[in-house]
């Protein structure tokens, strides 16, 4: 049973060819542009692909050149499809060595008058190169010619792909994260200790600094006895300074805005007089 890839952005027409060709005992695998098309095209297999001319991105064109510059792909046969008002370039058909063109909507006569005898000749030449290849004697080296390769690159297909095995990988790298984490908090201290420990032993040894005076209770010999202040002995490694202070300005009510700012005057003061007392004669 021959294959079939039919390659077109059309519902309508995918239903149509498939509708069709199934009927006359073909398998039939549809796509809906040309990247697809493409990466299907090994598990596919197909002896015949339809390509329409005209569809968003890569065209049928591009498809035909791609299958007739592969050695893989060298027994598959192209047909070019248009719509009514569609025009088919001729020289780029023969340019890419398209084997048939044919106009849409599909008619089943010549669908079928176009396609029965392109897959009958592609089955012919499967069958010949799997013969050629079983031939002994046959050497490895005569394998068919390298051929350049046209790279099919969509942005949107490998961010599916990517966002796809991200998914699938997700549940396994939560998992792992997890256990890793898990396993530093067995091994390690907490961080509530190890920051208090390097702490600890960054600070610098302090003196000890006296207590304040506590009040000792009161003595035993009468309730209305005063208590008695406990001595403090402060340490010879702290030395005790008095620290006087100075006030720079003295205030007086009666200078200007109340400050004077030079050392202010003692008062002066004379020796009081004793009074002289006075009689009463006076």
């Amino acid at each position: 049973m021959s294959r079939i890839l039919l390659v077109d952005d059309s519902p309508h027409a995918q239903r149509m060819g498939e509708r069709i060709l199934s009927e006359e005992g073909y398998e039939v695998v549809t796509v809906s542009n040309a990247d697809s098309a493409l990466i299907r095209l090994e598990d596919v297999d197909p002896d015949v692909i339809l390509a329409d001319t005209v569809m968003p991105g890569r065209s049928g064109y591009e498809i035909c050149q791609y299958v007739k510059m592969s050695p893989r792909h060298k027994h598959v046969r192209v047909i070019l499809t248009a719509g009514v008002l569609e025009t088919i370039d001729e020289a780029q058909s023969r340019r890419v060595e398209a084997d048939a063109t044919l106009k849409k909507p599909f008619e089943a006569s010549a669908l079928i008058a176009a396609v029965k005898p392109l897959a009958e000749a592609a089955a012919e030449a499967r069958r010949e190169t799997s013969a050629r290849a079983a031939e002994p004697g046959r050497a490895a080296s005569q394998a068919p010619p390298v051929v350049p390769f046209i790279a099919v690159v969509d942005a949107e297909q490998v961010r599916a792909a990517v966002t796809v095995a991200l998914d699938a990988a997700m549940e396994k790298m939560v998992d792992e994260i997890s256990t890793r984490v898990l396993e530093t908090f067995k091994t390690r201290k907490p961080a509530s200790e190890a920051a208090v420990a390097a702490m600890a032993a960054a600070a610098p040894i302090l003196p000890e600094l006296p207590r304040p005076i506590a009040p000792a209770p009161a003595v035993a010999a009468g309730p209305l006895a005063a208590p008695v202040a406990t001595p403090v002995t402060v340490p010879a490694a702290v030395p005790v300074q008095t620290v006087r202070r100075v006030h720079p300005a003295r205030f007086r009510t009666g200078s200007i805005l109340g400050l004077d700012i030079g050392p202010a005057a003692e008062p002066e003061t004379s020796p009081a007089e004793p009074e002289t007392p006075t009689s009463a004669t006076d």
